[in-house]
């Protein structure tokens, strides 16, 4: 038994790999960038939203309410990076290839969603930390 063998029998692969027409169609390809592209860019979204909300927040007194949006920015992570680990799972898991197929494009595509959506939530988490420690109504 190759190494190969052993990695997709130890993450459950399907015998078949390029039996999944699915990602060569367009809603496969929207899951695939979905979960590589949305993360970092809810992560911007989410700078963004703190910036404009502090000001709100400072104005009216309600300095919880900025706790909203990173929140809400974190889920729609953790879901980005599920989405993308399905995705991997769907094609059998494991992390190297000889061919160039579709499951193969799949597979490295669903390794980088998975990464880029796990670093924009440590980057949120981040960024949620400094609404913690620093008041909205704090000028420099």
């Amino acid at each position: 038994m190759s190494a190969r063998e052993f990695s997709d029998r130890a993450v459950g692969s399907p015998p078949d790999l390029d039996a999944l027409p699915w990602f060569a169609r367009w809603r496969g390809l929207l899951s695939l960038s979905l979960g590589l592209l949305l993360a970092p860019t809810v992560a911007l979204i989410n700078q963004e939203l703190i910036y404009a909300a502090d000001t709100w927040a400072c104005g009216h007194g309600m300095g919880g309410t900025i706790h909203i949006v990173p929140a809400l920015c974190l889920i729609v992570t953790i879901g980005a990076t599920i989405s993308a680990y399905r995705n991997w799972r769907a094609v059998g898991g494991g992390l190297e290839e000889e061919a160039a197929t579709v499951s193969a494009r799949t597979r490295f595509l669903a390794l980088l969603g998975i990464l880029s959506s796990a670093f924009a939530s440590l980057v949120i988490l981040a960024q949620w930390a400094a609404v913690f420690v620093f008041d909205p109504c704090a000028r420099g």
